[in-house]
């Protein structure tokens, strides 16, 4: 792992790069439904970046508060991220991510179809996705833009960028959320 402000600014780098991808796929969903597999892969990437981000903000925080604990060398899975996101142990409020289990169960569905897309599992229906991207996108906007538990002075720039790729997906999803 990286030294926790470096893991913060690659974090970051990720969210917009995956916000950038999702948004262009998005906009081309409505020619092709299969689009839809790579804004599954890219929101729930740029979910993890920015469920990272938020965890190592701390000065307290630990390579262990965002490690997959089967496998140190990688981030852990975004359901445990999540976890730990929603719990007082991990993040305190404003900061802490606050959603309903509604919220939740779309989000799920959203990485579960990910997750399909990713093992080769076949795709299956897309049908409600746009809504799971939706709350993606509020938990993001949460934890970079409006609640950052990192200093977010020295990534003004990417964190511009990204709530312009925010801005974006969200009018392209406007009509089906």
């Amino acid at each position: 792992m990286t030294d926790r402000r470096g893991r913060i600014a690659a974090s970051l780098d990720s969210v917009h790069e995956t916000l950038r991808m999702a948004r262009r796929e998005v906009a081309g969903v409505e020619a092709d439904t299969t689009r839809w597999r790579w804004v599954s892969v890219g929101m729930v990437i740029a979910l993890q970046g920015a469920l990272v981000a938020a965890l190592s903000g701390y000065e307290t925080a630990e390579d262990a508060d965002v490690v997959d604990p089967s496998s140190p060398e990688r981030y852990a899975p975004v359901t445990l991220l999540l976890r730990r996101a929603r719990s007082t142990d991990y993040l305190n409020a404003p900061e802490r991510v606050e959603m309903t289990g509604s919220a939740l169960h779309q989000i799920e569905r959203l990485i579960a179809y990910r997750n399909a897309v990713v093992h080769g599992l076949g795709a299956g229906d897309a049908e409600g996705l746009a809504k799971g991207c939706g709350k993606v996108l509020g938990i993001v906007r949460h934890l970079v833009l409006s609640h950052p538990a990192f200093d977010a002075s020295p990534h003004h720039l990417v964190c511009t960028l990204i709530s312009d790729e925010i801005a974006g997906i969200e009018r392209l999803l406007a009509d089906r959320c």
